[in-house]
């Protein structure tokens, strides 16, 4: 046998036991699922998160000061009495006190003299100090209800005393007729201090509504309440008959004194 028809059949002989021993583990290994590449991890995004600020905190403003109030200026209290002077001042606050009395021809028992602060200055405190005039003799006190106001006045005068302006007081009694008086004619006074006198004066009256009705009755109307009929003007109207009264002056509701006199405007006669 040639060497050529040697070296085929040794590989053949090679061919075939490579194919038995290793056919079944090449079979296995083409049935097995290749491996696939795996992607790269994708790593998670960070958001990044804003970063807290701190709270801030609110300043406290300070309070603004008031602006300081202006001083009170020292009012003119000199020429009348210390009892007025408090009535007065009692509104503002202010005290008055009483320092001193001295003697003072021609004024009124407690009349102020003098005074500090002096008017016009600024106060620093809410007091004035006042000096005042002596009371000099206590007198009777004359009986003066019933007189007029100026005889009364006359007479408290002429007695010694003086006569502040008087109260008015609505009565049935003739005006000006004192109602009463303070000090009373029982007490005694010092010389020169004032006496108060109530007067009578003409009450108010309501003037009633007379339009409406005729010149007639208007009349009997306002004599009710102590009114008269004052001056009669005419003017024509189409609708309402002679003396039918179509307006008034006063109006209705004002107030006039006891006595007073109402016009008022009637039709025409045809």
């Amino acid at each position: 046998m040639n060497d050529t028809l040697k070296m085929f059949l040794i590989a053949l002989i090679t061919s075939v036991l490579v194919q038995f021993l290793l056919g079944p583990k090449i079979t296995n290994m083409r049935g097995q699922p290749q491996p696939v590449p795996s992607a790269p991890a994708v790593m998670p995004s960070i958001t990044p998160q804003p970063v807290a600020q701190p709270t801030p905190v609110p300043t406290t403003q300070p309070a603004a000061t008031p602006a300081p109030a202006a001083p009170v200026v020292t009012p003119d209290y000199r020429g009348i009495t210390a009892k007025r002077a408090r009535a007065l001042a009692a509104s503002q606050g202010i005290v008055i006190i009483e320092d001193e009395e001295k003697a003072a021809e021609g004024k009124q028992p407690g009349e102020i003299l003098e005074q500090n602060p002096v008017p016009g200055s600024p106060m620093a405190t809410r007091e004035i100090r006042v000096v005042v005039a002596q009371a000099g003799k206590v007198l009777d006190v004359p009986d003066v209800i019933g007189k007029d106001f100026e005889s009364a006045k006359k007479a408290l005068e002429e007695a010694g005393f003086m006569v502040p302006e008087p109260v008015k007081k609505d009565s049935p009694k003739t005006p000006g007729t004192v109602l009463a008086q303070k000090p009373s004619s029982t007490e005694k006074a010092p010389e020169r201090s004032e006496i108060e006198l109530e007067i009578a004066s003409l009450p108010l009256i309501e003037v009633p509504k007379v339009t409406g009705m005729y010149a007639s009755r208007s009349k009997q109307e306002l004599k009710k309440v102590g009114l008269e009929l004052g001056k009669k003007r005419y003017r024509e109207h189409a609708e309402y008959g002679h003396n039918f009264v179509l307006s008034q002056e006063p109006k209705a509701g004002e107030k006039v004194p006891f006595g007073s006199t109402v016009d008022i405007t009637a039709v025409a006669p045809n």
